[in-house]
């Protein structure tokens, strides 16, 4: 049997949960959220070509991204299953996230860098190479080196708080998300390496538990005002492949806050 994604598993869910009780109301919420992944990856390790010189810089530590936070247009839909009950659907438009170095004393080895004609000149080699490296990531510390997109689907259950007839309505929400990225290094980026090629860059979908606080305030029966702050757990592995075939990794654990506000629709 082939399994289904987890990007699959969870509109199957929805669709099942959104099936059910017909008489059920809905709410359409369109407005905006304020994305802080608080997302600094493990230590950058891996070769890095050292071009023209023959072999590779072996990266060890001290090197780290940061993801900047970011403001989207978001979307979502809710059904009431009865007056406290409710399953939300949130959405939104994929922001685009800028991704700084971060450059801490980085440990970086040349022992496999030779000259490329001289032998007697190996030991200066490395040593020239590792320097330059160094001093690459020394002006490119804080700078914006790539960019990266994610896709957040999350599904949540709704409890909402006080009788259905109040105006303003605290809620909380128990949920599942599901990331997807897709980066590019910039100009300085690719800078970083010496392959004259875009470096490719991977990185693995996430799956985990999410929460929301909020309130709704009822300006009529129809029109209402939203606001919330949700978080999720998201892990995700990073790879980065040359275009001499050189391989980077980390791993970014982290749980992001995201402010939202919206106007909701009922009907």
């Amino acid at each position: 049997m082939k399994s289904l994604s987890p990007a699959s598993t969870l509109v199957a869910l929805c669709a099942s949960l959104f099936a059910a009780h017909v008489s059920a109301q809905y709410t359409v919420k369109i407005g905006g959220a304020y994305f802080d992944p608080h997302a600094t990856s493990s230590d950058l390790t891996g070769g890095v070509s050292a071009r023209p010189l023959n072999g590779h810089l072996e990266l060890q530590s001290g090197v780290r991204l940061h993801v900047q936070p970011e403001a989207t247009p978001t979307f979502s839909i809710e059904r009431a299953l009865n007056a406290n009950w409710s399953l939300e659907l949130m959405l939104g438009m994929p922001p685009k996230h800028d991704v700084t170095l971060k450059v801490d004393n980085p440990v970086v080895s040349g022992a496999n860098v030779t000259h490329p004609s001289n032998p007697a000149l190996n030991g200066a080699a490395a040593a020239t190479a590792v320097a330059a490296l160094n001093t690459k990531l020394a002006n490119r510390n804080d700078k914006t080196i790539a960019t990266v997109r994610q896709w957040a689907p999350t599904f949540f259950v709704n409890y909402r708080f006080l009788e259905a007839t109040s105006a303003f309505r605290p809620f909380v929400g128990l949920g599942i998300n599901v990331t997807r990225f897709k980066a590019r290094t910039s100009p300085l980026g690719d800078g970083l390496y010496a392959d004259g090629a875009h470096p490719e860059i991977s990185l693995s979908d996430s799956i985990g538990p999410a929460l929301q606080i909020g309130a709704t305030y009822k300006l009529n029966e129809r029109w209402s005002l939203n606001t919330a702050v949700v978080t999720a757990k998201v892990d995700n592995k990073l790879t980065i492949k040359t275009a001499s075939g050189l391989r980077q990794e980390a791993a970014f654990r982290f749980t992001p806050t995201v402010w939202t506000a919206s106007v909701g629709y009922s009907f």
